[in-house]
């Protein structure tokens, strides 16, 4: 089965909104085992519409559209599908009553123009829709089938769970799921990944392995397709210990675990509290450390600019003696401090323990909150790596 998406809005073209069903129909599908093969993004033109329709039907079994459902005028999906199969479009008093129904239950009055949302194709079923007022619709036809949804993200999602994957699953026969893991790496360049393992995924189809870059942290996706998800954990598993096997001590985490949970678990772990100095960084660490857990967190001091250094101590040192008193007397078993050296476009980071003492710089790639994230997740990672005695070289 081959499946593909059409996305309706103009307001999705001209970039008024970010397209977030899209992103979600996509690992969703995948999840069940359904392959996609191609998205479509188009505005709220009939003429256009007809024509991504014809085009994807002659590509694809199924093609799932989203928006374009609603009330008003531009809203023409219903239109365009008619037109696709060559019917007309017919009256519902039974979608009508489910609209009544619905907007007596959130109180709000009625309009003529709702009218609009109880026709459908003639031939089509109404997609049931209990969190909003527009049905879905699915046709089939000698071309393939179409299935509309609307382009509410809340309405779409309870839409494609409850009635558009069990259907398709059982239209189609469809057994079986892609299930993934994915491995998080900070502080370490995606080339530098790859050079570690680029061989793992070319030798690799079931599961198949991907690389992906992202500011808060590498990820290298492990998908497997099986009959259970538990069938498809067992075969990750193997995979997952060569790719942990070529990286030691660089995966700190998998799927949703962030970089700042791990370290103020670390941190709660050994019953520490860290004190912390930011300046370039502007209290990221700060935010991410107090919102992951803020029994690991004894206090901070944000500056915009560093303290001033007695005459003749250089910065690495300043970094460290901030460090030492515990940032600025906070009572803190461990502590950071993080300074700002734009003249040579770099941030040095000072970091001690009860028993030990790092120090680290990172130069300037970017600007603003570029810099300000990168500077944060990488100082989370290496304390990560300092309070597990991890070493790496950089």
């Amino acid at each position: 089965m081959k499946a593909e998406i059409l996305m309706i809005g103009t307001e999705l073209l001209i970039g008024q909104i970010v397209d977030t069903n899209a992103s979600w129909l996509g690992q969703t599908l995948a999840e069940h085992g359904i392959h996609l093969y191609q998205k479509t993004t188009v505005g709220d033109n009939r003429a256009r519409i007809v024509a991504a329709l014809r085009a994807a039907l002659e590509r694809a079994d199924v093609v799932l559209c989203s928006g374009g459902l609603g009330p008003t005028e531009d809203d023409i999906t219903r239109e365009c599908v008619a037109e696709v199969f060559g019917v007309p479009l017919v009256y519902r008093e039974d979608l009508f009553e489910e609209v009544l129904a619905r907007f007596k239950h959130v109180r709000i009055q009625i309009t003529e123009n709702n009218k609009r949302q109880a026709y459908l194709p003639e031939g089509a079923e109404a997609v049931p829709n209990p969190r909003g007022t527009a049905p879905g619709l699915l046709m089939k036809g000698p071309q393939g089938m179409v299935i509309c949804m609307p382009g509410v993200p809340h309405e779409l999602k309870g839409m494609v769970r409850d009635s558009v994957i069990p259907r398709l699953r059982a239209e189609f026969g469809l057994a079986g799921v892609l299930h993934y893991r994915v491995l998080k790496v900070c502080g370490v360049g995606e080339s530098r990944i790859d050079h570690k393992m680029g061989d793992l995924i070319n030798a690799h189809s079931n599961p198949t392995i991907g690389l992906l870059a992202n500011p808060e942290a590498n990820r290298i996706r492990i998908a497997a397709h099986a009959e259970s998800v538990e069938a498809a954990d067992a075969l990750i598993d193997a995979v997952d210990a060569k790719v942990r096997e070529r990286l030691p001590g660089l995966i700190f985490g998998t799927d949703n675990d962030t970089i700042e949970a791990v370290v103020a678990a670390l941190l709660v772990g050994k019953g520490w509290k860290i004190g912390l100095l930011e300046t370039v960084t502007g209290g990221m660490i700060a935010q991410r450390l107090l919102a992951a857990d803020p029994a690991c967190l004894a206090g901070a001091e944000i500056l915009p600019v560093n303290p001033t250094a007695p005459e003749g101590v250089s910065l690495e040192d300043f970094a460290f003696d901030l460090a030492r008193g515990k940032v600025l007397g906070l009572p803190s078993e461990c502590a950071l401090a993080v300074l700002a050296d734009p003249a040579n476009r770099r941030t040095v980071v000072a970091f001690v323990t009860p028993d030990s003492q790092a120090q680290w710089e990172i130069g300037e790639f970017a600007s603003g909150q570029r810099n300000q994230l990168r500077a944060a997740i990488y100082s989370l990672e290496r304390i990560r790596r300092e309070l597990l005695g991890i070493q790496v070289d950089d």
